[in-house]
């Protein structure tokens, strides 16, 4: 039995290319008639973009022919990333949701690998082959001289992966509710980052589902280096939990302040103000409870296996 999904449309992007994004997605939900719904995050508040889609995507002229649903949810104006994910599960029909970028260009039967991949309990989310820009699937977390860094996964060709890809996911409805996007990071990679690391230390996995193909194509929208440097102290004082790191930590985090005083480097000495001006929200943001895994545990894993060809 094929299993209806519900695909949510997040992020902004040129008419043109969410108009291609999203033809080539109704094409294969159409073919597919599961009963599948579209929802359409409307980033810009001003509510215009549901008048373009029914245009370019008019709905059939009746209800028997309808294969799939495409309903237009406008973000209210100023809001963050992770309520407007939050506003699109609360209206999501179907247990399954496939979280895509506007820019995103799916493959035939992509969907059904990645149903498949989620019947594994164990399995938090399935992230699609991305073919062109998948930055997300070629990095993995080490602890290199008391800060946390970012580099290529001692095992390329496993199936599981360090982080998540917020361009294209596959997960169960009620674990985002129970698990939503953290306000501390608002937008761009650290918030797939933080969620995907709140699964894996509750012993869940993100998988790569081969036989689940995707296309993005370069370009969007990038994350600063002022972003990024801000977004990494957060993560890091977010799931520290060992005493022994945060001492290796604090002691690097010292010398390098005291370097970039020296050497004036301003946006260094920025992104660490930025970061602590988020103090009152980190110590919200910071787990209650102990998780099943350390942050150790996670850091630079040898992986094992291949990617998943279901």
């Amino acid at each position: 039995m094929t299993r209806p999904v519900t695909i949510v449309v997040r992020g902004a992007c040129a008419r043109e290319e969410l108009e291609a994004s999203l033809a080539a997605l109704l094409g294969e939900l159409e073919w597919r008639a599961a009963g599948d719904e579209v929802l359409l995050l409307d980033e810009e508040g001003r509510g215009e973009l549901e008048g373009w889609a029914a245009t370019r995507f008019p709905p059939p002229a009746t209800f028997e022919r309808a294969s799939f649903e495409l309903r237009t949810l406008v973000r209210t104006r100023g809001g963050s990333a992770p309520s407007a994910l939050r506003a699109a599960l609360a209206e999501a029909t179907h247990e399954h949701v496939f979280v895509m970028s506007p820019r995103l260009r799916v493959g035939a039967q992509f969907l059904e690998p990645l149903c498949a991949a989620l019947e594994d309990e164990r399995v938090f989310a399935a992230v699609p082959a991305l073919r062109g820009a998948g930055p997300e699937l070629g990095v993995e977390a080490f602890w290199r001289a008391g800060e946390l860094d970012l580099g290529p996964p001692a095992d390329p060709t496993s199936a599981e992966l360090a982080f998540l890809p917020l361009e294209a996911l596959m997960a169960r409805r009620d674990e985002l509710v129970a698990r939503p996007l953290d306000g501390l990071f608002d937008h761009g990679p650290w918030l797939g980052r933080d969620l995907a690391w709140r699964a894996r230390r509750e012993g869940r996995a993100i998988v790569r589902v081969a036989a689940a193909s995707v296309e993005l194509p370069p370009g969007g929208a990038v994350e600063s280096p002022l972003e990024e440097a801000c977004g990494r102290l957060l993560f890091t004082w977010k799931h520290l939990d060992e005493e022994e790191l945060w001492r290796e930590h604090q002691a690097a985090l010292l010398a390098r302040t005291v370097r970039a005083a020296e050497e004036e480097d301003r946006d260094s000495l920025l992104a660490l103000a930025l970061a602590l001006d988020q103090l009152p929200a980190l110590a919200r943001s910071r787990p209650s409870g102990s998780a099943r895994l350390r942050f150790r545990a996670l850091l630079g894993r040898e992986g094992e296996g291949r990617e998943l060809d279901a």
